[in-house]
């Protein structure tokens, strides 16, 4: 894995006995069944109420236990999370109790899963309260820039409004962004909403040029422009495509 932003993932377990070690640290984080695993020195249970971080380079020992064990799998960037100093055979354990934040959050992807580009942030941020309360998760201004962000995605938005928003300047703003995202604010912005443009196109008739100008493009062109250089295809091939595979519903 790069040294880029984290990244999240649905994986499945069934049965068989694996080790393995990464060059990333890894949040295990529970769905459905259970899955046994041993890391640092320590056994335990990902399960309904209890999740997992495996420092990066640790070698941990897992198996899913029943018929099909499923987890979200949050990868990040060793850079990221050089505060948490977790290596150690003897530090604490790698298991830590789901509280209610962590848990809504998980009940989320279960239901829509992982494509919304707010959700790997969130989740780490989240998953380090958890896991560490007194541990440094992101930084609040890069929280107030992303939840601004969420809540007014379909207006028009500028760096210097987002800074503002999050009480610092634009050059601070790119610098966490970078830091914490791999991109810049705007272009996590058209990502955002795209994300969003998306499920429009996936749930309904709305008329694409409508869906462009609901999601802060200033019109169609733009929007397909955009839609096109993420996507790989034009809104109204992609809506095409999620009918035939019946992905509208």
């Amino acid at each position: 894995m790069n040294a880029g932003p984290a990244s999240l993932s649905l994986r499945s377990y069934r049965g068989a006995v694996q080790a393995h070690s990464h060059d990333y640290h890894q949040f295990v984080l529970p769905l459905h069944g259970r899955l046994e695993m041993e890391s640092r020195g320590y056994g335990g249970y990902v399960d309904a109420r209890t999740a997992a971080f495996v420092p990066a380079g640790d070698i941990h020992v897992f198996e899913g236990r029943g018929v099909e064990t499923r987890c979200v799998v949050l990868d990040i960037p060793q850079r990221r999370l050089g505060a948490l100093d977790m290596k150690a055979e003897d530090g604490p354990s790698p298991f830590f109790q789901v509280d209610r934040a962590l848990h809504h959050l998980l009940s989320f992807v279960d239901t829509r899963g992982t494509g919304d580009i707010a959700l790997p942030g969130l989740i780490l941020s989240t998953a380090l309260d958890a896991l560490a309360p007194n541990a440094a998760a992101q930084p609040s201004r890069l929280r107030a820039a992303l939840s601004f962000m969420v809540a007014r995605y379909d207006q028009p938005l500028t760096v210097a409004d987002i800074a503002a928003a999050a009480a610092t300047s634009p050059s601070r703003l790119f610098a966490l962004f970078r830091e914490w995202t791999g991109i810049s604010p705007l272009a996590y912005l058209t990502r955002l909403r795209l994300d969003r443009a998306k499920l429009a196109l996936r749930h309904g008739s709305v008329p694409i040029a409508q869906i462009a100008l609901t999601h802060g493009f200033g019109d169609q062109t733009a929007f397909t422009r955009a839609f096109r250089r993420e996507v790989g295809e034009t809104p109204g091939a992609y809506r095409r495509r999620c009918r035939l595979d019946g992905l509208g519903r």
